[in-house]
Parts: C-alpha cells; structure tokens; sequence
C-alpha cells in the first residue's frame, strides 16, 4: 500500500489550505530552497507558512498523525508477514517430514530388497553343497561299476561329474 493510501485508510485529511507535511516536504525541495544552508531553509519555510498563515503546530500535528499512521501500518504488516512466515515454517516442517517418512519408506524397500538377495544367495550356496554331494556320490557310484574291460568309457564319461563335483558353479546343459 502507498502512504497515501495508507493516510487515506487512517482517516488524516490534509489540512486547511493543503499545507500538510507532505507539501512542507516538497516545499523543501524546490530547487530555490534545496541548495541553501539549514538555517536560511528554516527561516525560507517559516516565511512562507506565515505568508500563507499556517500555524507550524499545524504541520507539526499533521506529521505526528502520518508518522503515527505509518507506524501502525507497519505494525500490522509485521504481524501478517511473522504470521505468514509461521504458516510457511509450518508448511515446511509437513514437508520435511513427509520427505523422511517417504526416505525411510524407500530405504524399508532397499533393505528389504538386500535382505531378499542375501536369502537367494544363501539358499543357491546351499544347493551348491547339495549339487557338489549329489556329484560325489555318483561319482563314488559310478566307480563301483568300473570293470577292466569299461574303464576307458567310464572314465569319459565321469570327466564331466568331476568336473562338476569340484566347480562351484552348476553345470545345467549335457554333452551331446
């Protein structure tokens, strides 16, 4: 809002003859009076109220009622901007707070997608030693079948069951 908006809104009226503080103030500024020293400005505007037979307690009462009015602008405007600022530090406490609930709900998911790999590669780690006894006893079986006359064949085609009984990968595929 503008001052004399904000005068407007107070109820101050200028005063008779519009000599109000606001015309003092441009009064002093006419280049006529603007250079000259603080006391010839003083007795140049006094001349000048008295010519136009304005009481200086007028002017004075006018600027104690804008300044007044001024004030008390302010103040409400400080009011609404410490209460604008609360609502926006309350808006953003909601927000930081829901930006944790969703980190902990995502780091919830990380860790439960962790946990789900650590329990897949357990149970693979453990079919492996299943795989690796299973191999074994073939093995161990197959080398009760072994006669003089099969030994060559037995022992090509055990090449393949060694080498999965010692690999700890599996072996999915056959040899053709």
């Amino acid at each position: 809002m503008g001052f004399e908006e904000v005068y407007r809104v107070a109820g101050i009226k200028s005063p008779k003859q519009g000599y109000s503080i606001t015309k003092v103030i441009e009064m002093l500024q006419s280049e006529h009076i603007r250079s000259l020293g603080a006391d010839t400005k003083r007795a140049s505007l006094l001349m000048a109220l008295e010519a136009a037979g304005i009481q200086v307690d007028e002017v004075l009462q006018d600027a104690t009622l804008r300044q007044r009015a001024v004030n008390s602008y302010e103040a409400i405007q400080r009011k609404h901007l410490e209460e604008y600022e609360a609502r926006k530090a309350q808006e953003s406490c909601a927000i930081q707070a829901e930006m944790e609930r969703v980190a902990a709900e995502y780091a919830a998911r990380i860790s439960n997608n962790l946990d789900e790999v650590s329990r897949e590669k357990d149970n693979f780690r453990k079919w492996q030693g299943r795989k690796q006894l299973e191999a074994q006893r073939i093995s161990e079986t197959v080398a009760l079948c072994v006669t003089p006359g099969n030994v060559k064949a037995i022992t090509e085609g055990m090449a393949p069951l060694r080498e999965m009984a010692s690999a700890g990968e599996p072996t999915y595929g056959h040899r053709g």
